[in-house]
């Protein structure tokens, strides 16, 4: 094991790198006639290399713009001032372009991501990526949905609103990685729940409200850590009339329903919490982890082994620093990437094999430095060769870009297709706009743009009981309490208010993303002890944070 000080200017935190990830790097290193050609170290800390690479994703800054090749309207993840093509999604698919009539020679005196960064102007991007999508244009990242409106990362649903990575589920509005739930909102983090609102963990579940880390339980509110109960307040059995009396006051107004979750955040604080979400999982650290092994500082996936830096990538094996991706082997430095093997610093890219360095590629292997190729082999920007050319050249390439520091490094951050402030890394790693400038990252000034409303109303003035909000609220453009942002409600959201006895919500809709990201722990771990053994634990919970962190062990013996 060594240790070694991130190479940011702006960061110098020290980090390791083990025996185990020597191994991997081995593993992963691509070798052409005879020779392996090492992937090095990384010279960035795990932050810093997550940070590159969430700045490649935009999920929620969607813009109506042109498709550049047929003129037609379309929603798209670049803005109309972005400074390379967009076409829509069908057009992207279509025959009616060739991207590798962009092929361009590589030029070994020059650095790589220079040249990469100038065919990226040139090759048409696909404004958006959604997959059997039913009415559901503004759902990026999504398959087969029907009739949702901003649900990213998401698996087969139908009527999902402002969510994300709801799969098997329907009927949600402003829930967070809810699978096979229905009629829920607010929710983050439960499982198989139903007609439920504002729970964290909750499992199995249904007409629950205010609960964390309830399982098998029915008609609770404010509960925690309950299991088979039914008819419980702040965790003591009621009459079932006590439960519906409540059930109806606390939703009489949106200031009854936030006074309720402060009350029941505050009570939650008063139970010992698992230091880590991990359901059969062993030899692993990070948080959210379901039957993983050897899986080191990984969060929210399942089904993992043998990797490390992971986050939100189900179904992999021997991979690091990768994101947003499923469905992968021996993948290092990517993101956005399905079904692929042996690849390096890939981008939004789906059934690629021994492929460096790609943006936007599908079903193609042997590629370097490519976008938008599909059905390709032997490519390098997207140029083609025969595979003696191909294997002779891209060592080249490798020994160039090991000169300029450039080999096992993700694309820089500055080359991003996205501003700063639209990218996901401005979720976890946020920086001002003076800030985003000085390290010569873009950033998109958010003009609100809301038509058709006949008046704009401050959501502190709107009628405080959903049963007093007038139809045509619809048509209102309405100010957000905490941003200023203006944003609509939508007959269909109307109604589900209306049904679920729920206030209007006074909260953009970005904003109230990022109030439901507090309630998900910071993808990092900490050492720090028991409290109840004093046992050393790693966990998300850094340790000036207020509750009260159990290791496994303790925190068993305390619930069951």
């Amino acid at each position: 094991m060594t240790s070694n000080t991130c190479a940011n200017g702006w960061c110098h935190q020290s980090f390791e790198v083990t025996d185990e990830d020597l191994v991997f790097f081995s593993k992963v290193s691509p070798v052409f006639g005879g020779k392996k050609y090492a992937v090095p170290p990384p010279t960035l800390c795990p932050n810093c290399r997550q940070q590159k690479r969430l700045a490649w994703r935009n999920e929620r800054s969607l813009h109506k713009r042109a498709c550049d090749l047929t003129g037609k309207s379309i929603v798209s993840l670049y803005s109309t001032d972005a400074a390379f093509t967009v076409y829509a999604q069908d057009v992207w698919w279509g025959d009616s372009w060739d991207a590798l009539s962009f092929g361009r020679d590589i030029d070994l005196n020059r650095p790589f991501f220079e040249q990469f960064a100038e065919l990226m102007k040139i090759v048409p991007h696909m404004g958006m990526f959604i997959s059997h999508g039913e009415n559901s244009d503004y759902c990026p990242y999504s398959t087969d949905y029907k009739d949702s409106y901003m649900c990213i990362s998401g698996r087969k649903g139908e009527n999902i609103y402002y969510s994300f990575m709801l799969n098997d589920s329907r009927d949600c509005m402003d829930c967070y990685a809810c699978p096979q739930s229905e009629l829920c909102y607010e929710c983050v983090n439960c499982v198989h729940v139903y007609n439920t609102i504002h729970c964290i963990e909750c499992k199995n579940s249904n007409d629950l409200a205010f609960c964390m880390n309830c399982e098998s339980c029915q008609n609770c509110i404010g509960c925690y850590g309950l299991r088979q109960q039914k008819f419980h307040v702040f965790n003591k059995s009621v009459s079932e009339e006590e439960y519906h009396r409540l059930n109806l006051e606390l939703r009489i107004s949106s200031s009854a329903l936030q006074e309720f979750k402060k009350k029941a955040l505050a009570f939650f604080l008063g139970f010992p919490r698992r230091n880590a979400q991990m359901i059969n999982t062993e030899h692993s650290s990070g948080d959210y982890l379901v039957n993983c092994s050897n899986a080191y500082c990984c969060f929210l996936s399942e089904d993992l082994q043998d990797c490390a830096y992971v986050w939100n990538t189900p179904h992999s094996k021997d991979c690091a620093d990768i994101n947003y991706s499923s469905k992968t082997q021996l993948i290092y430095n990517a993101m956005s990437n399905v079904n692929s093997y042996a690849c390096i610093g890939c981008m939004g890219s789906w059934d690629m094999k021994n492929s460096l360095y790609c943006f936007q590629s599908f079903y193609s292997s042997d590629l370097f430095g490519c976008i938008g190729l599909k059905h390709k082999k032997y490519c390098i920007l997207n140029k083609e060769y025969t595979k003696e050319d191909y294997e002779t050249l891209v060592p080249k390439i490798i020994d160039m870009m090991q000169k300029n520091g450039e080999w096992g490094e993700f694309f820089p951050l500055q080359l991003s297709p996205f501003a700063y402030n639209e990218s996901i890394a401005h979720e976890f790693f946020p920086l001002s706009k003076v800030q985003a400038e000085e390290l010569g990252l873009s950033w998109e000034e958010h003009v609100e743009s809301v038509s058709g409303t006949t008046k704009t109303i401050p959501a502190d003035r709107l009628p405080d009981s959903i049963r007093d909000i007038p139809d045509d609220i619809v048509n209102w453009g309405i100010q957000c309490e905490t941003t200023g942002r203006i944003f609509r409600i939508v007959a269909q959201e109307l109604r589900f208010y209306r049904e679920r006895n729920v206030p209007v919500p006074h909260l953009h809709p970005h904003e109230r993303h990022r109030k439901r990201l507090r309630f998900i722990n910071p993808r990092k771990l900490w050492d720090r002890e028991c409290a109840k053994c004093q046992k050393p634990i790693s966990t998300s919970y850094a340790p000036e944070r207020r509750e009260i962190v159990y290791c496994e062990r303790c925190y068993l013996e305390t619930v069951y």
